[in-house]
């Protein structure tokens, strides 16, 4: 910038301010008495004062209050400037911390050694371990000593987590990769780290994805973050049916699919014979962990090896076998119920000798007279209530036991309300029970009753 001045303008004859004879280009100005003539007129130049930014050259014309106003504003903004504290994270401090004592170990009076690695640590930063405070407080006999040997019985971790969570202690911010989180929150479960442990939860809530949803729940419940294990869990209720995956699948040990198919939030697109389905497939893998196919081959692959080990059945239904006994906790939550509705999906499951014919005989049992007890007992099909804030009865309505034939996306009025005699809310009750048409073909009819 150039340099800035100011100058007092008089009227002919009379004196002109002088400028500091000391003052160069960046020196500053002079500001005139208050005796002198030009500021007794209230008549000086403003070059370069925020007022008149536009005109170098411009005048302004002061009233003397309003100079002193101005100053007393100034003074009064300097002032709240200099009282307006000034919150700055001091970053030199906390990483000369780190490479000083931490990195290059100086001043160190105890030296940790793990792993075939060795750190020069301090004492007084290792008190913030829970495992090194009590160590160092109680009557061990590393409470005395320079040079401490750490016995590491987990497997999980190594000297890059020991590197991360020793060096925990010596800053306030610690990056944890995805890939890395599992062994350096082992490291800090052992350490008794709580801040960096929390640290590993967040990471681990936030990157659940396909590839890390079992690791991530098999190391949650190992150490013992119960929000990390319900987050994986959710996770895998909502993509397990929805976005199937190979490798998933074989992840998936038998007590995680137990919980998920006996959960009634596992989110299933299309029915219940998709779920066995995919047990299937599942088992399979569990079974063949070696192979390594694609997800449009696995059904198929599936349905071969299965094929070819009834041969050994002996009369008994896989679950049945050594081999199956395993996998009947997590098939025995099947709504099998919901399966044989369909005659498809019945001739399926009958086919594959998977499950257990007593199980399918109690289901059909149970299925065979719920058809009987809707036909002939006093059921009573929807039922619709209305009741008042003390729960008494206001209005009821029932269509009774009604025989309806649907065709593919056909629209049936079960029942008409006259919204004048209604009160809400409204509570709505509904029995019904499905039956699939049975689709007929050639094998199907016999030459004696050629209209069945």
């Amino acid at each position: 910038m150039g340099s800035l001045s100011s100058r007092v303008l008089s009227h002919p004859g009379r004196a002109r301010a002088q400028q500091d004879p000391g003052s160069g280009a960046g020196g500053s100005a002079r500001r005139p008495e208050s005796g002198d003539d030009a500021a007794a007129h209230g008549f000086f130049n403003c070059l370069g004062s925020r007022k008149r930014k536009r005109s170098r050259g411009a005048f302004c014309y002061c009233h003397p209050d309003s100079e002193t106003d101005e100053d007393e504003e100034e003074e009064d903004e300097q002032q709240r400037l200099l009282n307006t504290p000034r919150r700055k994270k001091l970053k030199s401090t906390s990483k000369y911390i780190y490479q000083t004592l931490f990195l290059n170990g100086e001043n160190s009076d105890i030296k940790i050694c793990a792993l075939g690695e060795e750190w020069n640590l301090h004492r007084i930063y290792l008190c913030q371990s829970g495992y090194f405070s009590s160590m160092f407080s109680g009557s061990w006999k590393e409470s005395s000593m320079n040079i401490i040997e750490l016995e590491i019985p987990d497997q999980n971790i190594d000297i890059e987590a020991l590197q991360v969570a020793f060096g925990s202690l010596y800053r306030d911010d610690v990056l944890i990769k995805p890939s890395r989180v599992i062994a350096i929150l082992a490291a800090a479960c052992m350490l008794q780290l709580d801040g960096l442990m929390q640290q590993c939860g967040e990471t681990m809530k936030e990157t659940v994805n396909v590839k890390t949803v079992c690791g991530y729940y098999t190391s949650a419940g190992t150490y013992g973050l119960d929000s990390v294990k319900k987050k994986c869990l959710e996770w895998l209720l909502n993509n397990l049916m929805t976005h199937q995956n190979v490798e998933l699948l074989k992840e998936l040990s038998i007590n995680v699919m137990t919980q998920l198919i006996g959960s009634s939030n596992l989110f299933v697109m299309q029915v219940e014979m998709d779920v066995y389905t995919a047990l299937k497939k599942w088992m399979f893998l569990q079974l063949v962990p070696s192979w390594n196919g694609s997800l449009n081959q696995l059904l198929t692959e599936t349905d071969v090896w299965f094929s070819k080990k009834r041969k050994d059945f002996e009369g008994m239904t896989f679950l049945e076998t050594e081999q199956g006994k395993p996998f009947v906790s997590v098939f025995r939550h099947l709504r099998l119920q919901y399966i044989i509705s369909d005659l498809a999906s019945a001739r399926i499951i009958e086919q594959d000798s998977l499950v257990p014919s007593e199980w399918l005989c109690s289901v059909y049992k149970q299925q065979w007279f719920a058809m009987l007890r809707a036909e002939q007992d006093s059921e009573v099909g929807l039922r619709l209530a209305s009741f008042d804030s003390s729960g008494k009865l206001i209005c009821g309505r029932t269509t009774g036991y009604q025989i309806l034939t649907l065709e593919k996306d056909q629209e049936q009025v079960v029942m008409n309300l006259d919204s004048r005699l209604l009160s809400f809310p409204l509570y709505i009750c509904c029995n019904f029970l499905y039956i699939s048409p049975e689709k007929r073909t050639e094998n199907n009819h016999h030459p004696e009753n050629p209209e069945n």
